[in-house]
């Protein structure tokens, strides 16, 4: 498994993740500062030669030898520093009534200890225990009643004080950082172990699908390999300065759909999903967004073929019913439509745009498709000019089967008697309804009847010849226009 592979599974699992590191973090603070502190007191001894074994050299030198080579010595005196006895006489010493307290409690709640430090004639005497001033005179009272005792053991060599007794003023235990980090540590392993041992654990077809580019139940992409692309084709597409498309196809069955079996719905969803992928060309990329809508990704295509090839897909739509266990229902389609170039816009705003594009030819009627250019539509007027041709003209009615008005201003085109669109800021919009159209209307053969409609010498009829569809009896009088 690579190691992205092991971040996406950690990033995937963090809400298994995170709450166990902060519940151990949180435990650890918790159990810390619940326990009661511990305060520590430390004093230090050192061992001498008895003036008896200094009037002579040769017994000086003996007993210099026995006190540096002798380390049995120094483990004598601490145990007896830590011995019962010692600690009972330091109690009496403290004037601690045996029938008042609780010795047996003291003794477990105070610890005394004691060690040789390396290479040295030192001992170290330290007392821990909840009470600071207990801890104290606990630490001063066993180094007075253990050092006697050593000293009566071994007058050669006796133990007398070094360093005073040296209480710490803050706590030594717990730690609350290091507690916290270490819990928090802790969770943190916990968590991630779970969360492989859930990745390992589930089920091998969840695995496959969720490698798969394919949705299992229509067979075309999912919405993850259409992203994967799309961003693909967004960078092609800025590399060579070249447009890009993006629909939202919607389909609207038939009223007795959602009477039909759930099995049944989905093989009829199927044959229309696999139908408008067969129709598209090689390059084009159909998936699965949401129910009844795919996207369609159309690289390098300019919006006007874009909008054709939707037209089409509504027309088949429209005419082609499909078939399933018996069952038989037909669609039509809604489309949104987005275009732009390059890197003008990326995944996420485009997708947007086209959820905004789909909403409006809904809102249009059935078999619709809406269109937002990102970019400057090729060959549109001048702002300029069309003002110059609107005040040659007395008679407005061929501009305004175009959707403009008198003003010179430039709604989006509308389909029938509608309100005008509202078209974002900075991008053109327009309808194109083909509720009432036949197979034969759609392809563009009503033309001869808009230009016969519109005045002669008409922005409307010089409009229809520079798109390239002009009947043949249109052909002549375009010829003498041009000469």
């Amino acid at each position: 498994m690579e190691l992205r592979q092991y971040v996406y599974i950690l990033l995937s699992k963090w809400w298994i993740i995170l709450p166990l590191a902060l519940m151990g973090f949180t435990y650890s603070l918790v159990f810390s500062y619940s326990q009661t502190p511990t305060y520590e007191a430390a004093s230090t001894y050192v061992t001498r030669l008895d003036t008896a074994l200094s009037d002579d050299l040769d017994t000086t030198i003996f007993g210099v030898e026995t006190l540096t080579g002798r380390e049995r010595i120094f483990v004598t005196y601490c145990e007896l520093m830590t011995s019962k006895a010692v600690r009972y006489d330091a109690y009496r010493l403290m004037n601690l009534d045996p029938v008042q307290v609780d010795l047996e409690a003291v003794d477990e709640d105070y610890d005394v200890t004691c060690a040789n430090l390396p290479e040295t004639n030192v001992l170290l005497l330290t007392v821990r225990g909840p009470s600071p001033e207990f801890v104290a005179r606990l630490n001063e009272a066993v180094g007075l009643t253990g050092s006697a005792r050593a000293n009566r053991l071994y007058s050669y060599f006796p133990l007398e004080n070094l360093d005073p007794v040296d209480l710490e003023e803050d706590p030594v235990a717990p730690g609350y950082v290091q507690n916290g980090v270490l819990g928090g540590a802790l969770g943190l392993v916990v968590g991630i172990t779970l969360a492989f041992a859930i990745e390992y654990f589930q089920s091998p077809s969840k695995r496959l699908e969720q490698l798969s580019i394919r949705h299992p139940q229509l067979g075309i992409y999912n919405q993850r390999y259409f992203r994967q692309r799309f961003e693909e084709e967004i960078n092609r597409a800025y590399a060579r300065n070249r447009p890009i498309s993006m629909a939202l196809l919607q389909l609207t069955p038939n009223e007795d759909f959602e009477l039909l079996p759930e099995s049944v719905q989905v093989a009829l969803t199927r044959a229309a999903a696999l139908m408008i992928q067969d129709t598209l060309s090689q390059g084009a990329i159909v998936a699965y967004m949401r129910p009844r809508t795919f996207g369609i990704l159309l690289a390098e295509t300019p919006g006007d073929e874009a909008r054709r090839t939707l037209e089409k897909l509504h027309t088949i739509l429209r005419t082609q019913t499909f078939e399933s266990g018996g069952y038989v229902s037909g669609f039509v389609a809604r489309s949104g439509l987005v275009v732009s170039s390059g890197n003008a816009l990326n995944y996420q705003e485009m997708l947007d745009k086209a959820s905004e594009a789909l909403k409006r030819a809904d809102a249009t009627g059935e078999n619709s498709i809406y269109i937002i250019r990102a970019i400057p539509q090729p060959f549109v007027m001048p702002q300029q000019d069309a003002d110059d041709d609107f005040d040659s003209f007395d008679d407005y009615s061929a501009y305004d089967d175009l959707g403009w008005d008198s003003t010179g201003e430039e709604p989006a085109l509308v389909a029938g008697d509608t309100e005008p669109v509202t078209v974002p800021e900075g991008y053109q919009g327009e309808v194109v309804d083909h509720s009432a159209q036949t197979p034969e209307m759609a392809t563009g053969e009503d033309t001869a009847s808009s230009v016969e409609a519109a005045p002669e010498g008409s922005f409307l009829r010089r409009w229809i010849r520079g798109s390239g569809n002009i009947p043949d009896e249109a052909q002549g009088e375009r010829n003498e226009d041009d000469r």
